[in-house]
């Protein structure tokens, strides 16, 4: 029979005296531990106020950040860093830092009431306004703030602009400037309010805007003129459709005294259009006018004070009479645009001694206000569409360029032309013209394009839209000639474009006397590779790339190819993705000091190149 063992008879010491002292051992490390912690968020918090003291503020946040990890629960992490946000004059979110402690500290930490108390001081601080336009001369304050503020600043006819209501003085400042843009916009959720704002401040608009639908909604819009005086407006927008003529020639009337810039559009067919003759007399002062017109009806007599002309119309043809007539009569027209292209022999120094600018077809990359009076001559010239599919006769357009060599300084080109041989005359030279762009759909116009960069030993700045036809290396090839070429645009580039990499691949054997100091590539949708990265990284005088490849995926480590470029200081970026390799890769450009990028990236990668590179920016797509 086997011994039973009574449980009582074995000893407990061994099993306590382990137990013990591992409770020792635990509460002795606990202890260090905690020791270490407070010695450990002491440095912390001495070397963070450091930094802050040495306005290292991106290094104080982080030390108070590891301290708030550390010790969420304490209120030291919370303090520091809305302290420091304090410091720095960030007072939202100095808030923000402050109310988050209070919602992770528990009320007996020894310095909850100090947390209450910085939040309470920064949100005052934050309330705080510094009413500058007051305490400076009006002078200043209409010349240089207010301009600055309004710059592009449409205000909506029923919706307060803050600005004019912080104070009333700040609201006597901004009116009397007169200077209040208003717009107007109807949409299918039908008519628009009450139109207060613009009511009451009407006396002040200098500028407004009307974009509208169908014919009753357009009568709530234009009934404006009826209740309200625009004795300062001087540019005005009316876009419409579905109306009666008399509507609109009343509005007219209702400013004709003051509008010196007029735009009159329609694309309704069944609206009647309003003929040039008739605006041009209901508002005398017109210096600007673009306007929309079925046909065009002889002028019965001259306007010399319309200096800038975009007529759009709709009947097609417009006949060399016609033409004629129209210039003959407005002998001050220092800008003519029409979105079609008519004869251009009408173009003779007789009937427009003072054209400067010139855009047939509708095809217009022109800023308008910049030309030199005092030059004879065209100095700008936009000729052709890339919607039509007939060619323009190209010897119209020689004729205007062979008049106007002297003192063109940009032509933009379009479209297809036809040419007959001996037209081109090698002889002659563009000795002003600085800028050239080309969008070409055949051949002939690619010769013309290289006959004009052959003769312009002054050419800065190309623009090419890959061209539809076969002379693609005789284009890129003869832009090799330009000793002054410092600005190169390419766009709808191809992965076979191998001209466009061979013009790159010279300009890096020129080295440092390469004059190519800024490239713009923007790729076609369909484009799976770009092979002319490591070319781009081997421009020695490169200072500004700007590329996009907004249409495609775009390919792993495409940034990084160039991370050794040594000169460039401003990159732009337009893409539908950027992988974080090539994010990273921005960080080894040494002289790198602007970066624009339009794509999704994350924040802590946008966060990581504002510490390495002095100006970074983030815009949407």
């Amino acid at each position: 029979m086997s011994q039973r063992h009574d449980p009582s008879t074995f000893s407990s010491s061994p099993i306590n005296y382990h137990y013990q002292e591992r409770q020792t051992i635990i509460s002795t490390t606990t202890q260090e531990i905690d020791r270490l912690a407070c010695q450990f968020m002491a440095k912390l918090n001495e070397r963070s106020t450091a930094f802050a003291n040495g306005a290292n503020f991106d290094l104080a946040l982080c030390d108070a950040a590891l301290m708030r990890v550390i010790t969420p629960t304490l209120s030291l992490g919370y303090l520091k860093a809305g302290n420091i946000y304090q410091q720095q004059g960030r007072q939202q979110q100095a808030v923000a830092m402050y109310e988050e402690g209070l919602g992770m500290v528990p009320s007996s930490d020894e310095c909850y009431a100090d947390l209450q108390m910085g939040h309470a001081n920064a949100k005052n601080a934050a309330s705080k306004r510094l009413d500058f336009i007051t305490q400076l001369p009006m002078e200043i304050a209409a010349s240089e703030i207010l301009p600055w503020v309004f710059h592009n600043c449409k205000l909506e006819a029923d919706t307060p602009c803050p600005y004019l209501y912080v104070s009333s003085t700040w609201r006597e400042r901004i009116l009397q400037c007169n200077n209040l843009n208003f717009y107007l916009e109807e949409s299918n959720k039908g008519p628009p309010g009450h139109l207060h704002e613009l009511k009451r401040f009407s006396q002040h608009v200098k500028t407004l805007s009307m974009e509208s639908g169908w014919m009753d909604v357009l009568g709530n819009c234009l009934s404006i003129f009826d209740t309200c005086k625009f004795p300062n407006l001087t540019k005005l927008t009316i876009k419409y459709f579905g109306y009666w003529a008399g509507e609109v020639t009343y509005a007219l009337e209702a400013v004709s005294q003051t509008v010196t810039d007029l735009y009159l559009y329609t694309e309704e067919h069944q609206t009647p259009d309003i003929h040039l003759a008739v605006v041009l007399d209901l508002c005398p002062h017109l210096v600007s006018l673009n306007l929309t017109a079925w046909d065009i009806v002889d002028l019965p007599e001259s306007y010399p004070t319309l200096t800038h002309l975009t007529i759009n119309v709709f009947c097609g043809h417009l006949s060399h009479d016609t033409m004629t007539n129209l210039l003959s009569h407005l002998p001050s027209l220092v800008l003519f645009g029409t979105y079609h292209v008519p004869n251009t022999t009408f173009l003779t120094r007789r009937h427009c001694p003072n054209m400067k600018i010139l855009m047939c077809g509708g095809y217009c990359v022109f800023n308008h206000d910049h030309f030199d009076r005092h030059l004879d001559g065209l100095q700008k010239l936009c000729f052709g569409s890339i919607d039509d599919d007939e060619p323009y006769d190209g010897g119209n357009l020689i004729s205007l360029l062979r008049e106007n060599h002297e003192s063109l300084g940009h032509i933009a080109l379009a479209g297809s032309v036809t040419l007959q041989e001996g037209n081109l005359d090698s002889s002659m030279e563009f000795n002003r013209l600085e800028e050239l762009e080309v969008d070409a759909e055949n051949d002939d116009l690619i010769i013309l394009a290289i006959w004009i960069i052959h003769a312009s030993p002054y050419l800065h700045r190309i623009k090419i839209c890959n061209p539809g036809g076969s002379n693609n290396d005789d284009l890129y090839n003869a832009l090799k000639g330009l000793k002054e070429l410092g600005t190169l645009s390419a766009t709808e580039l191809v992965n076979d474009s191998a001209s466009f990499g061979n013009l790159l691949e010279y300009h890096v054997r020129l080295g440092k006397d390469s004059p190519l100091k800024e490239l713009k590539v923007f790729m076609d949708d369909h484009v799976s590779t770009i092979p002319w990265m490591d070319a781009i990284a081997g421009l020695e005088s490169l200072q500004k790339l700007v590329i996009s490849t907004t249409g495609i995926e775009s390919p792993e480590g495409f940034i990084s190819r160039i991370n050794d470029q040594p000169t460039l200081q401003c990159l732009h970026i337009y893409a539908s993705s950027i992988s974080v390799r090539d994010i990273i890769s921005l960080l080894s450009f040494t002289n790198l000091n602007l970066i624009i990028i339009v794509a999704p990236v994350d924040d802590y990668l946008m966060e990581l190149l504002r510490k390495h590179i002095p100006h970074v920016d983030q815009r949407p797509r």
